[in-house]
């Protein structure tokens, strides 16, 4: 690492024991990304002293301008070594030189001695370098491009600092993600939403009993920390069947008002349309010269088979709309 280098840690999160490099680069170049030109190449070249690494191209955008930005990522034996992104008129404006570790631990050195990045805009840098890592080797990501990463790269002297301060992110989305998931159960909406949380703080925690076990070796009581967020995990599915159950109860809530609804109008129908009936018949075999006491009569009678059929088959609901009526008048009688 150079002397003037910057150093930021970053973890892929992972389930297995190792990184599968030949996974994440083997099809390659990836959607969206191209090999890079020529020009583009005999630059990087001559930065890197070597010709012995493959060169992409992908673009990506500012979160505040929407600005279109290239970047050039650099591939050797399935791992990506050097990312170098660039401004509006094709100057390089960083340089990231990447250590990928088997067990997903990524060192991000911002090289200054390419091109010098300030201070403010660093963490920044470092983000960007890391998503277009992390997106390559973890397809599984519970994130769409834009939103808050999994882990944020850290600034650290070492793998073990490193590895503290990964892991004190992973404690406090324990607490961010119940303090965000429960508004959406008490305010009773929002439950794609509330799922969504409840699906990526799942992904959270088991990846952060991965993380634990595989770096158990910096982390002093490493069966606490796998415990707690155990438990984490089970508390979030608590969460997510208190969910459930509440989006169950209001939607039979729902259907239920909507069968009263219906049910109502049914019977409004059929009690409008009754007289109307009763006269289109008439006419007709007034008309025709049918119309007699008997023929009257039939009529009539089929009409009030259809409104008695009408009610019988709607009695429960009767029965229960004349009962919340009845509570609503009479009160005490309710119970």
């Amino acid at each position: 690492m150079g002397m003037d280098a910057v150093i930021y840690w970053g973890w892929i999160p992972i389930l297995t024991k190792k990184v599968h490099f030949e996974y994440g680069i083997s099809k390659m170049p990836r959607e969206s990304w191209e090999i890079a030109s020529n020009k583009e190449k005999i630059e990087i070249y001559q930065i890197l002293g070597t010709n012995r690494v493959e060169c992409y191209r992908h673009w990506d955008y500012e979160d505040k301008n929407n600005e279109k930005f290239k970047i050039i990522v650099c591939v050797q034996k399935y791992k990506i070594n050097n990312i170098f992104a660039y401004d509006s008129e094709g100057a390089i404006k960083a340089h990231a030189k990447c250590t990928i570790h088997d067990d997903g631990l990524v060192e991000i050195e911002l090289d200054h001695k390419t091109v010098h990045i300030g201070e403010k805009i660093q963490p920044k840098v470092a983000k960007r370098v890391y998503i277009s890592i992390r997106d390559v080797y973890h397809s599984h990501t519970h994130h769409t491009k834009y939103e808050d990463i999994l882990l944020k790269p850290v600034l650290a002297a070492n793998e073990d600092e490193a590895v503290e301060r990964l892991l004190d992110q992973y404690d406090e989305k324990i607490i961010h993600y119940h303090k965000v998931i429960k508004p959406d159960i008490e305010s009773y909406k929002d439950f794609d939403e509330a799922r969504n949380l409840i699906s990526r703080a799942k992904g959270e925690m088991t990846y952060a009993v991965s993380f634990t076990r595989l770096f158990k070796r910096y982390i002093n009581d490493f069966e606490l920390c796998i415990s707690v967020f155990s438990n984490s995990f089970q508390s979030i599915t608590t969460l997510a069947e208190t969910i459930e159950s509440i989006y169950t109860n209001n939607l039979a809530k729902y259907t239920h008002d909507m069968t009263r609804v219906l049910s109502a109008l049914t019977l409004a129908i059929v009690f409008l349309t009754a007289p109307i009936a009763t006269d289109a018949a008439y006419e007709v075999l007034n008309h025709f010269h049918l119309l007699n006491l008997v023929s009257e009569i039939i009529i009539l009678s089929i009409n009030i088979l259809i409104i008695l059929g009408t009610c019988i088959i709607m009695r429960g609901w009767i029965h229960e709309e004349l009962k919340r009526l009845s509570d609503r008048i009479f009160p005490d009688n309710s119970n």
